[in-house]
């Protein structure tokens, strides 16, 4: 079963990477980086949710999924 951790962490960071992909498509110009800066961030959220996730089935006992 998928904890509410991971379901939360993938929201926001797929809303965060969605945001990001906004900025660098529309104007203004030359916020590019900036759009690419909040696309990697949204990626950090999902992959640290998913870290945190694994270390709490480890540490609880059960058999992760």
């Amino acid at each position: 079963m998928t904890s509410a951790l991971m379901i939360d962490g993938w929201i926001i960071g797929l809303f965060v990477i969605a945001n990001g992909i906004y900025v660098v498509m529309f104007p203004p110009v030359n916020d590019e980086p900036q759009g690419f800066a909040i696309i990697a961030i949204g990626i950090f959220i999902i992959l640290a949710t998913m870290h945190l996730d694994r270390d709490r089935e480890k540490d609880s006992g059960c058999p992760p999924t």
